[in-house]
């Protein structure tokens, strides 16, 4: 079976055309996580950098953005596709990486059930990688029964990546040590979002 970074290198050059984000939710979602200006930002599983121009500009000049993805062909596209110079792009397994780097804000946009089995580790170390009173936020602007049976739909190499329950994420987000600041889990969106 072929690896999830081959799965997603595979589809990143139709990527857009065939993944439909509805920017008004997006949009609705980044209000509520309340970047501020001079923020360092993790994007994490960055895609082709749907949030980057949102981001870009809610840090401003004296912010930065960082954006990893494990498959270098997303981070190509969304780099040809978002030329700021306040973001910083790498292709990286952000479990796997050691960098010291703190941030105001973690976000795992529309990437999270992609951690499969290492969802518990993910929020944990994610959470270290947080400055006081940082934010680790997760979110969705679909539902998780949409994401769920998008994934079960889909390609071989996804179909087990599954959105956990409301509940499990806050016995994650607990271990982790985060406080919660906001749920949303209804038919529109699914967030979750945590401080240190």
């Amino acid at each position: 079976m072929k690896s999830q970074k081959d799965f997603f290198n595979n589809i990143a050059n139709t990527w857009d055309e065939v993944c439909n984000h509805n920017m008004i939710k997006v949009e609705y979602i980044l209000d509520l996580i309340d970047i501020k200006k001079g923020s360092h930002v993790l994007d994490v599983g960055t895609g082709t950098g749907v949030l980057i121009p949102s981001l870009s500009q809610k840090v401003g000049k004296l912010g930065r953005v960082k954006a990893v993805d494990i498959a270098e062909k997303m981070i190509e596209v969304a780099k040809e596709k978002n030329k700021y110079e306040n973001i910083v792009f790498e292709c990286t397994d952000i479990l796997e990486n050691n960098e010291i780097e703190s941030y105001d804000y973690i976000i795992c946009y529309s990437m999270f059930p992609h951690f499969q089995d290492r969802k518990e580790e993910a929020v944990c170390k994610l959470a270290k990688k947080l400055k006081e009173n940082g934010r680790l936020i997760i979110c969705h602007s679909q539902s998780r029964e949409d994401i769920n049976n998008l994934h079960k739909s889909a390609d071989e190499t996804v179909k087990e990546d599954n959105l956990p329950t409301m509940k499990t994420m806050e016995s994650f987000f607990s271990k982790a040590g985060l406080k919660i600041l906001e749920e949303v889990d209804n038919e529109d969106m699914f967030i979750i979002m945590g401080y240190k």
